[in-house]
């Protein structure tokens, strides 16, 4: 009895740590690529480096060189980011616009509202969605409350007062995870 609880105890132990080390035995992961219009985003670079020349995302490029908002980002180990393609934006009003382009902080709440931890592709969001009643309620990097619901087939973001955004292109890859582009602006409830 006691060679088979050894036994038993040191295969859980080898056991678990094969299982705990696994995604530290290999860096060099096929690299996968997604092409949307002219840009072509990759799993190899970071989500700022994929977006950083995309013709669709000069906005956000230019919010993101905000250092300390960038590294927000950057350090969660696995991240998904509802990324706000420009015509969120351009389809303001001028005026509403360039008052939330104006409030630096405003606009950091709004991109810290739209970025997860975790790897969720669509996939896992329309399952998460699909298993809560056709509504399902993610967790920001700040600890915020961010749902997700499905309207005639579509994943659609909403914030606290019922703005929302659909997912119009998901699951591109970047070095830390996805990112879904998204065509409307939500808010964070402490924005």
């Amino acid at each position: 009895m006691l060679i088979k609880n050894t036994f038993l105890f040191l295969f859980m132990i080898c056991f678990g740590a094969t299982v705990s080390a696994q995604k530290y035995i290999s860096t060099k992961n096929a690299e996968v690529s997604k092409v949307l219009g002219e840009s072509n985003f990759t799993s190899s670079k970071s989500f700022f480096e994929n977006i950083e020349e995309a013709s669709d995302f000069t906005i956000l490029a230019k919010i993101l060189k905000n250092d300390a908002l960038r590294k927000t980002l950057e350090r969660q180990e696995m991240i998904t980011i509802f990324a706000l393609a420009d015509e969120s934006f351009l389809n303001l009003p001028k005026k509403s616009r360039d008052s939330i382009l104006g409030n630096t902080k405003l606009v950091n709440s709004i991109i810290t509202y739209l970025a997860v931890p975790g790897r969720l592709d669509s996939h896992s969001l329309k399952t998460a969605v699909e298993k809560n009643g056709g509504k399902a309620y993610l967790t920001t990097v700040e600890g915020q409350r961010l749902e997700i619901r499905e309207e005639a087939g579509q994943l659609v973001l909403a914030d606290k007062n019922n703005h929302t955004a659909r997912i119009i292109a998901p699951d591109f890859y970047h070095k830390n995870g996805f990112f879904h582009i998204i065509d409307g602006i939500i808010f964070s409830p402490s924005g």
